[in-house]
């Protein structure tokens, strides 16, 4: 989609070369550089650019172009258009300059390329501020841990170990897990191995299905440590499996190896 730009300014030569030579690449819009006019185009239209093509401006005129800028902030892009010793007074007396600066002389391609790169290039660092921020706030959220356990006394001890750092959520068999998978998510799941109605390998198998849950780490709770049983536990690849009695130390460890 092509930006929405709003030309205005004394240098009506530069606002005449946008809408002769450049009126296909941008969405085109024009003001007089009344304070009022140019205030009441920038609320109905938002526009992605307001370019001021500057000429020999009064010191009254500057602070009106100065006011403008001020009020844009980050709302819109502010570019500056005119000779150099215009462009030069303006960013030293502004009191916020401009965001991009085209000195003349100037083709229409070197007007276009410079204003495409700055947008392309101002895009990119928001995006990568969003990052950042998402970043930041998920590494600040605590974690969410899913318990499934069919023995009360096992969820509260396990509640009990890890409340402090994490959200813990406790569910006391496949059903009530599924059930809450299918409107929350959480980070990891500590599962029981042996429970009746479903045991831990059905319940695994039924949430590596859930849409959404194939790569949320799962990690066995079993009180059985014989070999077989072991075995049939890794043929389910799960991320890890720890052997009731719980160690608090053991199970903190195994959750901060896997998500912090």
């Amino acid at each position: 989609m092509a930006y929405r730009v709003l030309l205005t300014g004394k240098n009506v030569p530069i606002i005449d070369t946008f809408f002769n030579f450049l009126w296909e690449s941008y969405e085109l819009i024009t003001s007089s550089t009344r304070f009022e006019d140019l205030k009441r185009h920038i609320e109905l239209t938002s526009p992605d650019i307001v370019i001021y093509c500057l000429y020999n401006e009064t010191q009254d005129e500057m602070m009106t172009v100065n006011e403008v800028r001020k009020r844009l902030g980050h709302t819109s892009t502010f570019v500056i258009v005119g000779a150099a010793e215009d462009c030069d007074e303006f960013q030293e007396k502004s009191e916020v300059p401009a965001d991009l600066v085209l000195k003349k002389p100037l083709t229409t391609e070197m007007i276009k390329k410079q204003i495409d790169n700055y947008m392309e290039d101002a895009k990119r660092a928001e995006e990568r501020a969003e990052r950042m921020r998402l970043a930041e706030e998920e590494a600040n959220r605590k974690k969410h841990i899913l318990v499934i356990d069919d023995d009360p006394m096992m969820l509260k001890l396990i509640k009990e170990h890890l409340h402090h750092k994490y959200d813990v959520a406790i569910a006391k068999g496949g059903m009530m897990a599924y059930k809450f998978l299918e409107k929350k998510d959480t980070d990891l799941i500590l599962l029981d191995y042996e429970m009746p109605l479903e045991n831990g390998p059905v319940v695994f198998k039924n949430i590596r299905s859930m849409e959404g849950k194939e790569g949320v780490p799962i990690v066995f709770l079993t009180g059985i440590n014989d070999r077989e049983r072991i075995m049939e536990v890794a043929k389910l690849q799960p991320q890890g499996y720890l052997l009731k009695p719980i160690d608090r130390a053991s199970l903190l460890d195994k959750i901060n190896q896997l998500i912090g």
